[in-house]
């Protein structure tokens, strides 16, 4: 399932090789030789089945950045979004927004604090839609670095959910009563 939506990123962001054989970022044989991190958001098909809707992949980089005033900064151990997909069929859904949210709660980094590595035009209007992530300076790497990385000091990090409407229930022990605060 991994490769297999790894092949799909590849083909929607053009990464293709010789014959228009697919070259994917992620391949789950090669996972284990880095330590990037990959968070995958799956939900029941039609039949119960479960489907694999979407992936993101998170890793460390050394990077050079160089500004537009031509002042180079190395950046060591930078966090950066390596792959983001969500299927086709799952786009404008919802669902990048779900699984981003839980990959920033989870690493405990603002989106304004990732290196991009080549994003599509998709993944740039995203990232303004819901982060408000506009503006870089184009890099010979091909990786993004917004300027708010550069403007801001990073900000505690945000709920994932919109409102407490929007939050899942939380399990609790019934076996003793619940006070009110």
């Amino acid at each position: 399932m991994i490769n297999a939506i790894g092949d799909r990123s590849a083909y929607a962001q053009g990464l293709v090789g010789q014959g228009n054989r697919p070259n994917p970022i992620t391949q789950a044989h090669t996972l284990g030789e880095t330590s990037a991190r990959l968070y995958l958001l799956a939900q029941a098909g039609p039949t119960g089945e479960p489907v694999l809707v979407g992936l993101l992949k998170v890793g460390t980089k050394q990077l050079f950045h160089f500004d537009a005033h031509g002042r180079t900064r190395e950046l060591q151990n930078q966090a950066c979004v390596l792959d983001f997909y969500i299927h086709e069929q799952y786009q404008r859904g919802g669902f990048g927004k779900v699984l981003f949210g839980a990959m920033l709660a989870h690493e405990g980094v603002q989106p304004e604090r990732f290196a991009y590595d080549r994003p599509s035009p998709k993944l740039i209007g995203f990232l303004r839609k819901h982060y408000g992530l506009a503006e870089f300076v184009p890099q010979q790497n091909k990786f993004v670095i917004f300027d708010q990385f550069f403007s801001s000091k990073p900000a505690p990090p945000s709920s994932m959910y919109d409102s407490t409407f929007d939050r899942p229930l939380t399990a609790r022990n019934h076996s003793q009563p619940q006070r009110m605060r």
